[in-house]
């Protein structure tokens, strides 16, 4: 029971034996005194005290802190829950804030729940909306020089084996094509290079800084220059409004917010920084694809390029993934096939090239994708130019080797 405002009964120990001795604590501004019963005396300054226990169903412990981690320190017991108040009083944050009162306890649980349940939406939302459009911001700023260095990373990363240049009609075809296309846009700053790899892989990347790959077997999949100045026209809006920038600098920032939750800034980072050199880092979102479609179809109209060779390749494209999912849903049905390994190859009518390397792997497909392409182009009043007149298009088919991979 207090004998004054500021005084308070206790128990002290020793820390050599279980014995308990009966005592009044004393508050004053800058330490502890402890009175005994014999008028014996100690001062502890609050610097030298460590409080060990302020539950609000138990005695308050302060312990003096010792250096030797063997040795039970002195302590001061004390059951009066008021005096956390008081020694606040007496000496603000001399036993640590506001919030070691024992009767804030209940608060201070009920701050826990609250952060328990608004941390995890906070962390959605801030993953979902605050880094995209954060990271959106600062890949605007990014200069085109690390884009073309950080593409040639990819490129190297990704085709160990230097390309071939292609034949002079392939090349003639793609300049031809690619100058036609960027006519529209003459204050970009990009400098487009656009490889062929032989592959039969019916696809192309679009490399941060302007490097386009294209695929043989994309370029066997299209009957007219106008259709692959569909495909180029799509690849370019990927540079163009920088899609694989910003999906870099997102994994990037995303990995930070990731390493702040789990505590492990280096594993995390690490791996961000492995997996943004590899092909799942050029996999779009059908958002970006939309975009990408839209403002391709915007390049073709704009270069007076026939509009119906976009829609032409995108329906290829479409009927080729409905082909193959029709395949693979036979074959899942059909028990004398016996399931793929998960490394094993696709079949021979196939290239022996797996799903995740075809075109509409990695450029997703909606199903309104080619609606809209038609849409755009009916609206159209653009009366189109013939690309390359005269030119045979088919002496660009080339035979691919099955089986050849292109990473």
């Amino acid at each position: 029971m207090n004998t004054t405002q500021f005084e308070f009964t206790g128990f002290y120990f020793d820390g050599h034996s279980a014995n308990k001795y009966s005592l009044t604590v004393r508050l004053t501004p800058r330490e502890l005194v402890l009175v005994f019963p014999d008028k014996q005396t100690y001062h502890w300054p609050y610097s030298t005290l460590h409080l060990s226990q302020t539950g609000s169903a138990g005695p308050i412990r302060l312990e003096k802190k010792t250096s030797d981690p063997d040795r039970i320190p002195e302590s001061v017991v004390i059951e009066d829950l008021t005096f956390m108040d008081a020694a606040h009083q007496v000496a603000p944050g001399a036993l640590g804030s506001v919030w070691n009162r024992p009767h804030q306890r209940s608060l201070r649980v009920w701050l826990v729940v609250l952060m328990l349940i608004l941390i995890p939406p906070f962390l959605f939302v801030t993953w979902k909306y605050g880094i995209p459009t954060l990271t959106d911001a600062v890949a605007e700023r990014v200069p085109v020089e690390w884009e073309e260095k950080l593409g040639n990373n990819f490129f190297k990363t990704l085709f160990v084996k230097p390309l071939k240049e292609p034949d002079r009609q392939t090349r003639k075809a793609l300049d031809a094509i690619s100058k036609r296309l960027l006519s529209s846009v003459p204050d970009q700053p990009y400098h487009f290079r656009i490889y062929v790899h032989p592959s039969g892989m019916v696809n192309a990347l679009a490399l941060p800084g302007g490097t386009i790959v294209v695929f043989q077997g994309l370029i066997n999949a299209t009957n007219t220059p106008e259709e692959l100045a569909g495909v180029l026209a799509h690849e370019f809006q990927h540079v163009l409004h920088r899609h694989s920038t910003r999906g870099i600098v997102r994994q990037m920032a995303a990995g930070m917010l990731l390493s702040i939750v789990v505590g492990d800034s280096n594993t995390v980072l690490t791996t961000i920084l492995e997996t943004a050199g590899t092909l799942d880092s050029l996999r779009f979102s059908r958002d970006l694809e939309s975009q990408a479609d839209s403002e391709g179809m915007k390049m073709i109209l704009a270069s007076r390029v026939d509009p119906r060779g976009m829609v032409k390749v995108f329906e290829t494209l479409k009927r080729e993934e409905s082909r193959h999912l029709g395949k693979k849903k036979k074959d899942s049905k059909d028990k004398n096939v016996p399931e793929k390994k998960p490394d094993e190859k696709d079949s021979a009518e196939e290239g022996g090239l797996p799903e995740w390397m075809k075109y509409l792997s990695t450029h997703p497909a909606g199903k309104d994708r080619v609606a809209l392409l038609k849409e755009m182009a009916a609206a159209s009043q653009v009366k189109p130019e013939p690309l390359l007149p005269g030119f045979d298009w088919k002496s660009l088919h080339k035979k691919v080797k099955k089986g050849e991979l292109p990473f």
